[in-house]
């Protein structure tokens, strides 16, 4: 009796990860595994969208940009900005270049081209941590800072890149990393949402369990 072969597409190997990258982070296992899967599914993602003509490293960039720019023409930046002259002056400077955002404008509308030598370094930056702890045919005695070890944006970077070119979602655990996100931003406007629920269930919880929180709503999801 023969069996069928099963395969899996680049995407859904992707998804694959991101979602057990989240259910790692929120049951707080070893930093350097989390890293490791979600890089493994971030790479197939800049890959993936490059083929479809879209560049992750420029799309970054552009909503980094966006962002600030438009909370500046609205007078929303975070106090951490407006507090620094400096960083004022380079928002200020980055708006003027960037003329086009208003305080209306949507991402969507916004398209924004890097050089290839910003592209690379993006990368290399980016890829530094995963890179080491994917090889070790050079620097066999190298050492990593963990401070370099940030799973949370990543995972933010994963997810964003997952919707720029995916059918779907990345299911209940996007959305409790979503809520999770949502929750520790003071600046989340509510709509009263069924999202908004939950991200006021969130902050509820003690910061010191709310990682556990968001686990249990994820398997409570899933069973439902």
């Amino acid at each position: 009796m023969s069996t069928a072969a099963l395969h899996v597409t680049k995407l859904a190997a992707a998804k694959r990860q991101i979602q057990a990258a989240i259910r790692l982070f929120f049951l707080e296992e070893d930093e350097l595994a989390i890293h490791t899967v979600a890089s493994a599914a971030y790479g197939l993602l800049k890959d993936l969208k490059r083929d479809r003509g879209q560049s992750e490293a420029a799309d970054i960039y552009r909503t980094a940009f966006f962002y600030v720019v438009r909370d500046f023409r609205r007078g929303t930046l975070p106090a951490h900005f407006t507090s620094d002259p400096s960083i004022m002056a380079e928002v200020e400077r980055i708006a003027d270049e960037l003329f086009f955002i208003t305080a209306d404008s949507k991402l969507p509308d916004v398209k924004l081209t890097i050089p290839q030598d910003v592209e690379k370094q993006y990368w290399n930056e980016n890829n530094r941590a995963a890179n080491f702890l994917k090889h070790a045919d050079r620097d066999t005695d190298g050492t990593l800072s963990l401070e370099r070890i940030d799973n949370n944006r990543l995972l933010l970077k994963c997810c964003s890149a997952y919707q720029d070119i995916a059918p779907d979602d990345l299911g209940n655990e996007e959305l409790a990393f979503a809520a999770f996100t949502a929750a520790g931003n003071p600046s989340h406007q509510a709509t009263g949402s069924d999202f908004d629920s939950l991200v006021e269930s969130m902050r509820r919880v003690p910061s010191e369990h709310r990682l556990q929180r968001c686990y249990k709503v994820i398997i409570e999801l899933n069973a439902s």
